[in-house]
C-alpha cells in the first residue's frame, strides 16, 4: 500500500499546475516558433521582396552615383555609415516585423502571456556537471537529436532535389540581367522553403505533443502528495475536527450558563429540553436561551432544578420549538399562545411560592 502511495499515478491538481507555471515550467515546443518564423518569413519575402529589392537598388544606385563626387574623411565616414545602416533597417523593417510577430505570437498561443521571475533566479543545479550529464543523457536529449537529424536530412534532401532539377538552368543565367537572376533565385528559395515547411510543421506538431506528454508526466503526483496538498488548502481534518469540537464545547458551556436565567424549561419529557426566557423590557417575544436532546437535555433539566427554574412537561410544544427555533432566537408567532399559557402558569406558581 505504501509503494502504491509513492507512485505518481494521479493527474496534477490545478494548484500544482499553477505553481509549475509560476516557475516557468510549461509545455513549450521551440520548433513551433521556428516553423512560424520560417513560414511567415517566406510569405513576407514572397510578397514584399520586389519592394525590398527596388529600395536596395535605389540605395545602391544613389551611393554609387555619388561615389565620384563624395570624399570620405574621418569626420563624415561615421555619419555616412550610420545613414546606410538606418536605410537598410527601414527597408527591412516590414520583413523584420513579420518574423518577430510570428515568433512572439507562436509562443503566446502555446503558453499564453507569462512572465516568471523564479525562472531567472540563480540555480546551482544548472551549472552542476552531474546534472548536465543527466540532461545530455536523457529521453529529451535523444528526442532533440532525432528531431535535428530528421530536419537536416529533410532540408538537405529537398535542397538537393530542387537544385538538381534547376541545375541545367544555371548556365543560362549568364545571358540574363541582374533583376532576372534575383527574381529567379528568390523563386527557388521560396519553393525550397515551401517544400520543407510542410514537413517541418508536422515535426513541430509531433514535438509539441511530445512536450505536452512529457510536461504532464512530470507534474503527476502521488496519492500522498494530493493528501498533503488538500491538508494545506483545506486544513488538516484532524485539526479541524478538534477545533470544531472545542468550539462546540465552549458553545455548550455558554448555553448551560444561560439556563439559570431562564423562566421555564419545557420538556417532552425525556428526550428534549428547551429553556425559555422572557424579559418584557428587553424582548419582543420569549427567547430560547438553551436547548438540547439526550444527555444535554438531562443536563439542562438538572441545572434548571438546581437553580429553581420551573420544568414543565409539554411534548408537542417541546418538539415544535426544538425544530423551528435556534438558540438565541425568539419563538415563532404561531407558538406565542402556547408559550404564554406556560409562562402564566409559571408566574402564578412563583407567586404562590
Amino acid at each position: 500500500m505504501a509503494e502504491q502511495d509513492m507512485e505518481k499515478t494521479e493527474q496534477a491538481t490545478p494548484k500544482r499546475a499553477q505553481e509549475a507555471r509560476e516557475k516557468g515550467s510549461v509545455a513549450r515546443s521551440h520548433e513551433i516558433p521556428s516553423v512560424a518564423v520560417l513560414l511567415m518569413g517566406t510569405m513576407a519575402l514572397y510578397f514584399i521582396f520586389p519592394r525590398i529589392y527596388a529600395n536596395f537598388l535605389e540605395m545602391t544606385t544613389g551611393i554609387l552615383s555619388s561615389s565620384g563626387t563624395m570624399e570620405l574623411t574621418n569626420e563624415n565616414i561615421y555619419p555616412f555609415g550610420v545613414n546606410i545602416i538606418k536605410r537598410i533597417f527601414f527597408i527591412l523593417s516590414p520583413f523584420l516585423f513579420v518574423i518577430v510577430s510570428a515568433g512572439v505570437a507562436s509562443n503566446i498561443l502555446q503558453v499564453g502571456f507569462m512572465f516568471s521571475a523564479k525562472s531567472m533566479e540563480l540555480n546551482l543545479n544548472r551549472i552542476n556537471p552531474l546534472e548536465g550529464v543527466k540532461r545530455i543523457i536523457s529521453l529529451n536529449s535523444l528526442m532533440e537529436l532525432v528531431k535535428s537529424s530528421i530536419k537536416v536530412i529533410i532540408v538537405g534532401y529537398t535542397a538537393y532535389v530542387l537544385i538538381k532539377r534547376e541545375f541545367y538552368n544555371f548556365p543560362l543565367l549568364i545571358e540574363t540581367d541582374v533583376p532576372y537572376i534575383m527574381s529567379y533565385s528568390g523563386r527557388i528559395v521560396v519553393r525550397l522553403l515551401t517544400w520543407t515547411g510542410g514537413v517541418l510543421v508536422i515535426l513541430a506538431a509531433i514535438d509539441y505533443g511530445f512536450k505536452r506528454w512529457q510536461h504532464t508526466k512530470s507534474l503527476k503526483m502521488t496519492k500522498e502528495e494530493i493528501k498533503e496538498e488538500f491538508k494545506q488548502m483545506e486544513g488538516d481534518p484532524n485539526v479541524k475536527s478538534r477545533i470544531k469540537a472545542l468550539q462546540l464545547q465552549m458553545s455548550r458551556k455558554r448555553m448551560m450558563a444561560s439556563v439559570p436565567t431562564a423562566d421555564v424549561v419545557i420538556t417532552n419529557p425525556v428526550h428534549l429540553a428547551i429553556a425559555i426566557s422572557y424579559k418584557r423590557e428587553d424582548m419582543g417575544a420569549p427567547k430560547v436561551v438553551a436547548k438540547g436532546a439526550g444527555l444535554i437535555a438531562e443536563k439542562i433539566k438538572e441545572i434548571a432544578r438546581a437553580n429553581g427554574v420551573v420544568v414543565v412537561e409539554n411534548k408537542p410544544l417541546a418538539r415544535a420549538i426544538f425544530k423551528v427555533a435556534a438558540i438565541g432566537e425568539e419563538i415563532p408567532e404561531n407558538l406565542y399562545k402556547a408559550v404564554a399559557e406556560i409562562l402564566a402558569y409559571v408566574y402564578r406558581l412563583k407567586r404562590k411560592i
